[in-house]
């Protein structure tokens, strides 16, 4: 066995499956674009183990494999981040600037902002190299992006608690005023209206 052979089965059993599985598990469907990279991965190391090549051809066919390898793994962590840098703008749209500054006793924002920057930061630098050379690029972004939605799971159940209770309070004083601006008005119709009405009771207590 070729000594690049364990290195990329093990690169692909704890580094790329488990990524494929996290893609699975939050698109609920598999990204056909990965089994490209993947299949290609395979067919170099078949045709490395086939025993017909010579040990340069099979040096070429393995350095492919891990070519393909590192794509597979790039394109994974491009897939992945794309999800959570979704997940990270529905919680700004949900959670607006003033709010995060409160979260965790205020805590929250800083470390927020400084991840946030640093993942978006990344991707930018991985966009302008090749995707198998940006592979470590991706990997921090999506580390941090990671970082961010363990933070924001954290939170934002404190935060819809917080708006929960906000709006009971709004509504609770809106149904106040209103019930005294009727009552108001009632109490005004009867002043201007007090004769009107004894009259009439009058009339009817008559028939």
């Amino acid at each position: 066995m070729h000594k690049l052979i364990p290195d990329l089965y093990n690169r692909y059993n704890k580094t790329l499956r488990p990524l494929v599985s996290e893609i699975e598990g939050r698109n609920e469907y598999f990204e056909e674009p990965l089994l490209l990279d993947i299949t290609q991965m395979f067919d170099a190391v078949a045709l490395a183990e086939c025993g017909e090549l010579s040990d340069d051809e099979r040096d070429i066919m393995l350095q492919l494999a891990s070519y393909s390898m590192d794509l597979s793994i790039s394109h994974s962590y491009q897939y992945l981040i794309r999800s959570l840098d979704e997940k990270v703008r529905d919680f700004e749209k949900r959670c607006n600037a003033s709010d995060r500054k409160i979260l965790d006793g205020g805590k929250f924002i800083g470390k927020y902002v400084k991840l946030r920057n640093k993942a978006r930061s990344n991707v930018t630098i991985a966009r302008k190299k090749d995707d198998s050379a940006a592979l470590s690029d991706y990997r921090q972004a999506y580390e941090n992006y990671s970082k961010i939605e363990k933070m924001v799971d954290r939170e934002l159940p404190v935060q819809i608690m917080h708006n929960t209770r906000k709006n009971s309070i709004i509504w609770t004083v809106i149904g106040w005023v209103v019930s005294i601006a009727i009552s108001i008005v009632c109490g005004k119709l009867a002043a201007m209206h007090s004769s009107d009405i004894i009259n009439c009771i009058s009339i009817w207590k008559a028939e």
